[in-house]
């Protein structure tokens, strides 16, 4: 039987997956995710923009949109690294018009290349969302749900990180940055400000299925703690009814049934018939039925009786 593919990708992979279904119609948007694509999974190489990825979708959907915005049919490279994984490498030039395409994306400034964010590419709503997108298609990760809440984007630039940090901040999304292998990661945690932000770059569907796994966590998570609860006040009970039992027949062997009270004398015969019975329940086998804080009253006089013979 063929695995269904879900089981097979990442929960990560599967955010990517759905981000590249979305179909982008004003070119505006589309050159921004371009250029969230590149800057975050680009880097130069020599006079060679590369970009790597183990997502063929996000190859993909980088593939039609120089096409279709800038004519350029990048070379693309496929390396084998696992048997579950591949490497897909697109290589862009000077001669496909490298150096045109950064100046349109704002990315080639005083004969500079600069992976930066350009205000101006994002000062649209839309755009921002979409320029999102892009960096984390281009360099974004998150953690399964069923594990942990954790989204990242990294990229290997401080002013790119800067940049993101700022604009996520525009968007009312407060992350965090760390040093990680020399590289810069912006993170979001908790479960709500990841489902906000996936639900913003029009992952809905992931979002959706995260919202599931954390509503499934806490049920399982309120279920476990009502059961541990429940066990310990099990052991509780148990422990305080082997205490009187004890008790009782310490009280017996020493001075006979005939030295307990006569008021106390039927409850202790019902606890030593019926060890496992609860409170409640010896209180309803009584001929004449007592409250519970009655019958624990009286088993109280009970031990205190067998305490009392115990230091004879």
């Amino acid at each position: 039987m063929k695995p269904n593919r879900k089981d097979t990708v990442s929960f990560s992979g599967r955010v990517k997956q759905e981000l590249c279904a979305l179909s982008v119609s004003k070119n505006c948007c589309r050159k921004a995710e371009l250029a969230g694509i590149l800057a975050f999974g680009g880097m130069m190489r020599g006079e060679t923009l590369v970009f790597r990825t183990e997502n063929e979708e996000v190859i993909e959907r980088l593939k039609v949109f120089l096409s279709e915005l800038y004519g350029i049919q990048a070379k693309e490279d496929r390396a084998k690294r696992t048997q579950k994984s591949s490497l897909y490498v697109l290589s862009i030039t000077a001669e496909d018009g490298l150096k045109s395409l950064l100046v349109s994306l704002g990315m080639y400034r005083d004969k500079l290349i600069r992976f930066v964010i350009d205000p101006f590419l994002t000062q649209e709503a839309c755009c921002a969302q979409a320029f999102l997108r892009g960096a984390f298609l281009g360099g974004g990760s998150m953690s399964a749900p069923e594990r942990s809440y954790h989204f990242e984007i990294e990229t290997h630039y401080f002013g790119l990180s800067r940049d993101l940090s700022r604009m996520l901040s525009e968007l009312d999304f407060e992350a965090k940055t760390i040093v990680r292998k020399s590289n810069y990661v912006t993170y979001l945690k908790g479960s709500e400000k990841i489902g906000d932000i996936l639900g913003f770059m029009g992952a809905t569907d992931s979002m959706m299925e995260l919202y599931n796994t954390m509503i499934e966590k806490s049920v399982n998570n309120s279920v476990n703690r009502q059961m541990n609860c429940d066990s310990a006040n099990l052991d509780k009970t148990i422990h305080a009814a082997q205490t009187q039992i004890a008790g009782i027949r310490r009280l017996v062997a020493k001075r006979g049934a005939e030295a307990i009270p006569e008021n106390l004398r039927e409850l202790a015969d019902l606890r030593l018939t019926y060890p496992e019975a609860s409170i409640s329940e010896l209180a309803e086998m009584l001929s004449e039925p007592i409250s519970k804080s009655g019958v624990n009253h009286r088993l109280r006089k009970l031990l205190q009786l067998a305490e009392k013979v115990g230091m004879e």
